[in-house]
Order: structure tokens, then C-alpha cells, then sequence
């Protein structure tokens, strides 16, 4: 019981879809849920399952606004499972997880584990040891790299720290395509202070990107997976899913992964990317997530239920397993889907009849529910709200500009 006398719940930390995903599986079950709102686009704790929310900002630069909150709210939520959601949240409380244990059931591991999923450097270090087919990788994007003639380009410029990357450029990664736009990513990364790897760019389409899912109980053991396939992101290419679906098991896929979280005693839910390369026909290792992704609605549906899987195996110590059941439709974030589609039909332009394809099968959207409506209202308020800023402030020209390149 928590220290009130209710039913110990959960605080979902993050408050995306993939934290609405969690937030909707929990409150069917019957559990009180708490979100800690982490951003201001965030739209979870607008749904009705949730029985209370908090705010914090600045996570991405500092781990106390949300370890403060735990700590105030401690009484009330003690004996709680929290859930984080996003990199920054499971860096939090990794590395003040011994401070936290003693009140909460942390679903994040401790940080000799967390790190290898925090920093694309040391994870990279752990796919090459397994041998795990990668891109090449050139090196740390430092200027002394700008007369290295082996350098083919086009090349990614990947950060080891993605959320604070993200929260200063507003992007996942840079793509240069010339020297000189290496040369500005460099000069851009030192002005932020940051940390960055240069990478071949792996050609092809978003389809080519695949993904194991699985979880990694108490004991070490995996309970099972599913392996999805991208069919769309958000911004394209280098994105998050915007439409998704289940496909046959890949062996190989699911070795890499379980290999790799086993090297890092890893415990929790985890999704594995790789990129089938068109070259060689080799699946290149992207990255590791070591928490919910944006589309674990797709794999609940298909069935493995993440919050189900969490809850047993912190809160209850029962037994649950992923239960393939071949379903054959598509998850789509419509929302994500129409705007992207819009902001990118110059540097990706996709036809009606493409855009409308995979909806022509049993869907199920990201955030749309009859039954609990008010998170994607809040959606579409934010977007056309960012909308019309954007345009007062910078015109369509920069509204429409493909924010990975080095600009």
C-alpha cells in the first residue's frame, strides 16, 4: 500500500505518446496514474485515466527539478512504480537511483547499466564488441577531421547525448553533404558544447528500418519480443515512427538485441533499430532504446503490453510474456503523418495515393481515442498554435526547411 492507504500506483514520467501509451494501458487495469509532464508540447496527463499531474521543466539540463518532485511527493506516492519515458527522465533516475529506491519501484535500471543507452558512444562500443554490422564510423566530430580525405560524404553527424542535442538544434542529427557543411557542424557542436560522431549515411527509404522489441525481466530473462517495421517517420528519415507495423520475427535481429541487453544488464523494456542497408543486404545497428517507444500502442495491439510487462515484473513479481497474435493492420500517428507530409513535400514529396496506403488496414492511431479525446485535442491546439508563430515569425520558407541539414 502507498503511504496514504490507497493502492500503489504509477508516475508515469514523460508525458508523449509513448507516455500516453502507458498512461491508457495502466487506468484500463485499474491503476491510479500520475504524469510528471516533462515538455510543453506534452499531452498525456490530458487524459482522463490520469488522477494527477505535475509540471517541471529543464530536465534536459538538470536531474533535480524531477528528483525534487519525487521527493516532495513522496508521502503520497510511496511504494509507486515511475516510469520514465523519455532519455532524460531515465537519466535522472538512473543516476539517482539509490537516493530514490527506498521510496519508489524505479522501472529504470541503475546507471553502469542506463549509460550504455545514454551515451551512442559507449553504446556503440558494445554493438562493435558483440559484432553487431554498424555504419562506419569516422570518428568524433572534431576539426581535425575536416582534412581527413577517407571521409565519403554524404555522413551523419550523430550526438553521443541525443536529448540535449535535441533540445538545443531542435533535431536529432545534422547531415552534411559538402565538407564545409562538416565544418559548420563542427563549429555549431563546440559553440553548444556538445559531443558528436560521424557516421556513413545508410541510403534508403524509411521502410528499410526495423526494430526488436522485447523486455528483460528480474531474472534476466526476455519475455519475449515482436519486430516492427517503419514505414513512415517523423521528420523523414531521421525521425520518430509516424506509421508503423508488425512483421515477421528476423532472427537475426533478435540475437543482436538480446545479446546486447544482456552485456549491459539491462532489465525493463527495450526496442533495438537497424536499417537494412540496400548495398549489402545487412541489417546496420541504429540505436538501443532503453524505455517506451512512441508506438507501443502498435505493440499492445500485436500483443505485448509494456505497461502489463512493467507492472508484473516491478509491482506484482508475477510472470507475464509477450503473446504474438499476428495482427495484421498499422499504427499511424495521423497527426505527425499530415504535418510532416506538409512540411516536407518539397525535400520528400509522398502522392495521395501513397500517403493513403497503409490506412486501407485495420489502424489504430497514436493518440485519437473516442473514449478519452481530450490529448489529441491538446495536440492539434499545440500544433496550430506553433503553426502560426512560426509564420509570423520566420515565413514559410523557413517553416518548410529540412532542419537536419546544417543550415
Amino acid at each position: 500500500m502507498s503511504g496514504t492507504g490507497r493502492s500503489p500506483g504509477a508516475v508515469v514520467v514523460g508525458g508523449y505518446i509513448n507516455g500516453l501509451g502507458l498512461v491508457r494501458a495502466l487506468g484500463a487495469r485499474g491503476i491510479p496514474v500520475a504524469v510528471i509532464a516533462t515538455k510543453p508540447f506534452d499531452i498525456a496527463h490530458r487524459s482522463r485515466w490520469v488522477t494527477e499531474h505535475a509540471m517541471i521543466d529543464g530536465l534536459e539540463h538538470s536531474a533535480e527539478p524531477l528528483i525534487s518532485l519525487l521527493e516532495r511527493r513522496a508521502a503520497g506516492w510511496k511504494g509507486w512504480l515511475v516510469i520514465p519515458t523519455n532519455d532524460e527522465a531515465m537519466g535522472a533516475l538512473a543516476r539517482h537511483h539509490d537516493r530514490l529506491s527506498s521510496t519508489y519501484r524505479l522501472a529504470c535500471p541503475e546507471w553502469e547499466s542506463a549509460r550504455y543507452f545514454l551515451d551512442k558512444a559507449e553504446m556503440l562500443d558494445v554493438a562493435r564488441a558483440i559484432g553487431i554490422p554498424s555504419p562506419h564510423c569516422y570518428g568524433s566530430a572534431q576539426e581535425s577531421m575536416l582534412g581527413d580525405r577517407e571521409v565519403r560524404f554524404p555522413v551523419v553527424i550523430k550526438p553521443t547525448s541525443g536529448y540535449r542535442f535535441i533540445a538545443r538544434f531542435g533535431a536529432k542529427l545534422f547531415v552534411a553533404n559538402t565538407r564545409d557543411e562538416l565544418g559548420e557542424a563542427i563549429a555549431r557542436l563546440s559553440q553548444a558544447n556538445l559531443r558528436a560522431q560521424v557516421f556513413d549515411l545508410i541510403p534508403g527509404e524509411d521502410h528499410r528500418i526495423y526494430a526488436y522489441c522485447t523486455y528483460i525481466n528480474a531474472r534476466n530473462e526476455p519475455c519475449g519480443g515482436l519486430t516492427i517495421r517503419k514505414l513512415r517517420q517523423g521528420p523523414p528519415f531521421f525521425g520518430s515512427a509516424r506509421v508503423a507495423e508488425v512483421v515477421a520475427d528476423v532472427p537475426v535481429l533478435r540475437e543482436m538485441t538480446i545479446e546486447f541487453l544482456s552485456r549491459t544488464g539491462f532489465r525493463g523494456v527495450a526496442a533495438a533499430e537497424f536499417k537494412l542497408d540496400p548495398r549489402d543486404g545487412s541489417y546496420r545497428f541504429m540505436e538501443v532504446n532503453g524505455r517506451s517507444v512512441v508506438y507501443n500502442g502498435l505493440l499492445c495491439k500485436a500483443g505485448m503490453d509494456v505497461a502489463g510487462l512493467l507492472w508484473a515484473d516491478y509491482a506484482t513479481g508475477a510472470s507475464e510474456l509477450v503473446r504474438p497474435n499476428n495482427w495484421p493492420g498499422v499504427w499511424a500517428d495521423l497527426h505527425s503523418d499530415l504535418l510532416y507530409s506538409f512540411l516536407y513535400r518539397r525535400h520528400d514529396p509522398i502522392s495521395i495515393r501513397r500517403f493513403l496506403a497503409p490506412y486501407g488496414r485495420p489502424t489504430i492511431d497514436a493518440v485519437w481515442s473516442v473514449s478519452d479525446p481530450a490529448p489529441s485535442i491538446a495536440q492539434w491546439r499545440w500544433s496550430v498554435r506553433r503553426g502560426f508563430e512560426a509564420l509570423r515569425r520566420d515565413g514559410v520558407g523557413k517553416l518548410l526547411a529540412n532542419h537536419t541539414r546544417v543550415q
